[in-house]
């Protein structure tokens, strides 16, 4: 993000993740920066701004899930089930 971000925006961003008060140029900066930091293909459209409760997040959809799942190595698949306290897991 540029340094002509104002503090109390920066605070919002870093602590409350309200990308609101953001213009479009630092929304799509940020977004650029958070998919380089994960190693994500931001051509994908790993993220998604979404408003909730007021609030402008940065929400992560099915495709980032499958890249960062891809890139660490995560299985999916069920590889045993057993009752533990019976709960069956």
């Amino acid at each position: 993000m540029t340094a002509m971000v104002k503090a109390d925006v920066m605070e919002q961003v870093i602590v409350g993740g309200d990308l609101a008060n953001l213009d479009p140029q630092q929304r799509t900066s940020y977004y650029l920066r958070v998919c380089e930091s994960l190693g994500l293909n931001p051509d994908t459209k790993p993220f998604e701004f979404l408003k909730l409760n007021g609030r402008v997040i940065l929400y992560a959809r099915r495709e980032c899930t499958e890249q960062l799942r891809k890139r660490d190595k995560v299985s999916v698949s069920i590889v045993g089930r057993e009752t533990v306290n019976g709960a069956y897991v």
